[in-house]
């Protein structure tokens, strides 16, 4: 039977009762009595001391530790929390005459973001091309393609606005939750390393700043081959781009472990056939009527299949249209709804990722 913490009036209670008890001669202790006044303080200490327990246990066990101890816990493991990484991009320029764009030139965007030149560029008459760095770590730092930076101080010759490329800003991630890291520690506990399992290679993927889920294949292109996919679900666009598949492709063949300061990667005899996969998006377009047909019920509906997407959608994994009806029917406000189209479940292949693509009319 598991231990209950008594509240503090239990706890006054029972001490009360025990003096009364126990000293006779004295009987029901008066409302004002000194001795009354000894078990309160008493009991306010013992209950505090109940407390303490109570989150020292809890700080035993990974799903229910706090912060510091939840890393402890990790660093046991060889884990270590997922520090918030820098955006990085690439913008063109206009210049009017030969100069240098020095290195340390800080541009901001619309939004106020900061960001820093990552080396001299020594610009021709026309189009050129800088690359650049957030001045600040985290997913802020992100941004679309094609918006507009702003030289923070002008350069002479040089256009004072940028426009960013067709990858836009990218690779910024913020410092892993505490959530995000208990569920990496919790799949580590329950899948032990084994030398190149498929669980070890979605535990080194998601090591990586902004990866948060990875699919691997087994004899992908061949016999001994692998096989990796990943998404980074808190990106602008969770398809990564090339370069963050190089890096992470880099980082699964070797890094050195932050927690044990050890160089560590995939086996060396399994780095001729890995192979990161690049996924394309697979667009799933629905039909369906809802009543009301409103557009906070709408809204609430997309955020519902949002979530079943983070849960079950992923390359090769099938959508089942029972399971997107009840992931319809748990949104606010719906009452009824019917999905007519697609009629049959949709299965993407191990390249694609699912997306969907909405159309909502009135429930007849």
């Amino acid at each position: 039977m598991p231990f209950t913490r008594p509240t503090l009036t239990e706890l006054v209670a029972r001490m009360q009762t025990d003096v009364e008890t126990r000293l006779t001669s004295i009987g029901t202790l008066l409302r004002r009595s000194v001795l009354k006044v000894f078990i309160r303080v008493l009991a306010g200490g013992l209950h505090l001391t109940y407390g303490f327990l109570n989150y020292i246990v809890d700080q035993l066990f990974v799903s229910t530790a706090d912060s510091a101890f939840l890393e402890r816990i990790a660093s046991e493991y060889g884990m270590s929390r997922k520090a918030a990484s820098y955006a990085t991009g690439t913008a063109t320029v206009t210049a009017t005459a030969v100069t240098t764009i020095p290195k340390d030139s800080r541009m901001q965007s619309g939004e106020g973001q900061v960001y820093t030149v990552d080396a001299d560029v020594a610009t021709v008459v026309g189009s050129n091309t800088v690359t650049f760095t957030a001045n600040e770590a985290g997913a802020n730092g992100n941004d679309d393609a094609g918006i507009t930076l702003s030289f923070i101080s002008s350069i002479v010759g040089v256009s004072s606005t940028l426009t960013v490329s067709s990858d836009g800003i990218s690779g910024g991630a913020d410092e892993e939750s505490d959530d995000d890291l208990r569920e990496r520690v919790l799949y580590r506990r329950k899948r032990s390393p084994h030398g190149g399992a498929s669980h070890d290679y979605i535990n080194w993927a998601k090591e990586y700043a902004g990866v948060t889920r990875a699919w691997v294949y087994s004899e992908y292109s061949g016999v001994g081959s692998v096989g990796l996919a990943f998404v980074r679900d808190n990106d602008t666009t969770i398809l990564p781009n090339e370069t963050q598949i190089a890096a992470v492709s880099n980082y699964i063949s070797e890094h050195v472990n932050p927690a044990t300061g050890e160089t560590i990667g995939i086996p060396v005899a399994a780095s001729p056939g890995f192979e990161v996969v690049t996924l394309t998006e697979y667009v799933v377009y629905l039909t369906v009527q809802i009543y009301p047909n409103t557009t906070t019920v709408q809204t609430a509906i997309n955020t519902e299949l949002d979530a079943y997407l983070l849960r079950e959608g992923g390359p090769s994994e099938t959508l089942y249209l029972s399971e997107i009806d009840e992931a319809i029917s748990g949104a606010a406000g719906e009452q009824r709804h019917k999905i007519t189209y697609p009629t049959s479940d949709i299965t993407p292949t191990f390249t694609q990722m699912p997306t969907f693509s909405v159309t909502y009319e009135d429930y007849v």
